[in-house]
């Protein structure tokens, strides 16, 4: 694996990414990062201006604590606002020098980045242009899982963060998911073998060992038990806990109170049978039926 080889973790939220990612990057030749959101804009000034618009004020800290940890070894609040001057003093840059400049810092080791795209193919397309022979790893879940977690986190917050009313964002739950796997398997499909792997979260969580050996391996990294079983404690990274009071998020909260990868399968889902978020009981629609049964879920 090559210093302009990071691996990009593509999924719709919801997908096991906060400590697959983590997982991954504490294999000794890897370095996974929070949500750090660079992929989804061309510069700085539209990264810190796109933090500032409702329901996003959480969306900075993961790039704070990333600049605080790699400049001061730590993610003080002091050192927070250092990263954070040192950003704004920076924010004529590019994405892409910023990207790099990451890299640069942590290499020999390779980026892990699993941050949203937002299920947008510019978006996707601008990661490949940072890094031309990046690896992209499409990571699954059922979606009957994936809508139950999703509509459980935002449906509590509806009403005070702005989310449309409770039947509109049930509809949104189903096509949100179909359309990130849509723009993912669109993009993979284009890459050169190799590039790009697919793999189910359920069958990673059940046989973690296997899967992180097979990942490696794939990534030309080491296989040795060392490495592999670096890679089954997540909860080992800098930026597996809630971090200062200037920017304690940068991850699923559920993830930084409980960073600990938990093996096992996860309890068995159907295709069939109506969508719990749905208040009418519609079941899932043919379109999201192909698309579940073409990534291997019944």
């Amino acid at each position: 694996m090559n210093t302009d080889q990071p691996l990009f973790i593509l999924c719709p939220g919801r997908s096991f990414s906060s400590v697959v990612c983590m997982a991954i990057g504490q294999h000794p030749q890897l370095y996974g990062l929070p949500e750090i959101y660079l992929g989804i804009v061309d510069t700085l000034n539209e990264w810190f201006a796109l933090a500032k618009k409702p329901g996003r004020k959480h969306m900075h800290q993961g790039l704070l604590r990333v600049i605080a940890q790699l400049h001061h070894s730590a993610q003080t609040e002091e050192a927070v606002l250092e990263a954070r001057a040192w950003l704004q003093q920076r924010c004529e840059w590019s994405t892409t020098k910023l990207y790099h400049y990451l890299a640069d810092r942590i290499a020999p080791r390779q980026l892990v980045d699993k941050s949203p795209t937002m299920g947008k193919q510019q978006n996707l397309e601008r990661l490949h242009a940072v890094f031309p022979n990046a690896y992209f790893l499409h990571l699954t879940r059922h979606p009957r899982s994936t809508g139950n977690s999703f509509f459980r986190v935002k449906s509590a917050k509806a009403a005070l963060k702005g989310y449309p009313d409770p039947d509109r964002l049930a509809a949104m739950i189903e096509k949100h998911w179909v359309q990130i796997h849509q723009q993912i398997l669109q993009f993979t499909d284009h890459l050169p073998e190799g590039q790009a792997m697919r793999l189910q979260g359920e069958d990673l969580l059940e046989t973690p060992d296997r899967y992180f050996r097979q990942i490696a391996e794939w990534l030309n990294l080491r296989t040795d038990s060392a490495a592999i079983g670096a890679m089954m404690h997540p909860e080992h990274s800098p930026y597996a806990h809630i971090g200062p009071s200037n920017a304690p998020h940068g991850n699923n909260r559920g993830f930084l109170e409980q960073p600990e990868l938990k093996v096992g399968r996860p309890s068995f889902v159907s295709l069939t049978g109506p969508m719990e978020w749905s208040r009418e009981g519609q079941d899932f629609a043919p379109a999201t039926l192909r698309l579940a049964r073409q990534l291997g879920y019944q």
